[in-house]
């Protein structure tokens, strides 16, 4: 009974920051207003349905999302350190990003999430093959980091010979903001999301499993490929789909799931998956109170106290912790 408390406390916190997303800004609303539409004039009408309720739903998703890729990437490398930021699928999914709004290869959204699933994937590849080559998962962030330095390396290459009004477009982009989403654009964010996140569902038993060896895995009668490459493919459309929308968000996948677990001791991903899930979503909502800051600023002054207390935590010292 506790646990459902605490989900469904957390589930109310959702609905509240979501509420307060809706009314506060430069133009502010009640609470009132919210839910009597007869006293919605048209200027409110567009605030309320154009910009805030499309920036409630990106707040949303992009904290659900990346919550869940960093929780399922910690599981699979049993390293607290992994995530879609870390071992480079951002940076992959930006350089997909980058190739439209600064080479100009297409237009519009429905170009953008193509080109960054495939930058995302193609990443996600080569980190899935290269971990082939090495025990240590440690390695593997490693080799994560390069790829993201390489990756890097190109998108500045292409910024360095683009031109000045593309240029901006994408570092404008690249700061990160909850407002880009439109409403028309909501049900495709949603599609990614789900579709993302039901490959990770379906994997559910792999995860719990995962944590204590790959030899564990095999005896249960799993495929350790097939289960890996299913997770981590939902894990690059759920961060190509973020960072689509809403730009490169760094920190808030490696900073969730260690929340999740610390609030609900436990290591059944049943139970972490829903949590990081409210917890990302709670966040973001935060977050995003604050327009006006730049996004990733504002996750990087929340995330890297995270990080040091996962470096200077003693669970991830011993032999019995949650990732093995």
């Amino acid at each position: 009974m506790s646990l459902y408390l605490r989900l469904f406390f957390l589930f109310l916190l959702v609905v509240f920051f979501s509420g307060l997303t809706m009314v506060l800004g430069p133009a502010s609303f009640s609470f009132h207003d919210l839910f009597d539409s007869g006293d919605l004039n048209s200027f409110i009408s567009m605030v309320l349905l154009e910009l805030r309720l499309p920036r409630v739903f990106a707040a949303v998703f992009a904290g659900a999302a990346l919550s869940v890729a960093g929780l399922s990437l910690q599981s699979v490398f049993r390293n607290p350190l992994a995530g879609p930021f870390v071992l480079g699928i951002s940076s992959g999914a930006s350089f997909g990003v980058a190739l439209v709004l600064l080479a100009g290869f297409s237009y519009g959204s429905f170009g953008l999430f193509p080109a960054a699933a495939i930058g995302a994937f193609t990443v996600t590849f080569l980190v899935l093959m290269f971990s082939r080559f090495f025990e240590s998962s440690s390695m593997v962030l490693v080799v994560g980091l390069m790829i993201s330095y390489i990756v890097d390396a190109c998108i500045t290459l292409l910024m360095h010979f683009s031109e000045a009004e593309s240029l901006r477009s994408y570092v404008a982009w690249g700061m990160g903001s909850f407002s880009r989403l439109t409403l028309s654009s909501v049900p495709s964010f949603f599609i990614a999301f789900v579709l993302g996140l039901s490959l990770i569902l379906f994997s559910m038993r792999y995860l719990n499993a995962v944590r204590l060896g790959d030899g564990f895995v095999k005896g249960l009668g799993l495929s350790v490929r097939l289960y890996q490459t299913l997770v981590l493919i939902g894990a690059s459309i759920l961060t190509a789909a973020t960072t689509v929308f809403c730009g490169p968000i760094a920190f808030l996948g490696l900073a969730v799931p260690h929340i999740a677990f610390a609030l609900f001791k436990t290591s059944n991903h049943r139970v972490l998956i829903p949590a990081s899930i409210l917890i990302g979503a709670n966040l973001s909502l935060c977050v995003g109170l604050l327009p006006q800051i730049p996004l990733n600023a504002l996750m990087s002054i929340f995330g890297v106290p995270v990080v040091f207390w996962v470096l200077l935590s003693s669970r991830y010292k011993k032999k019995e912790s949650f990732y093995g």
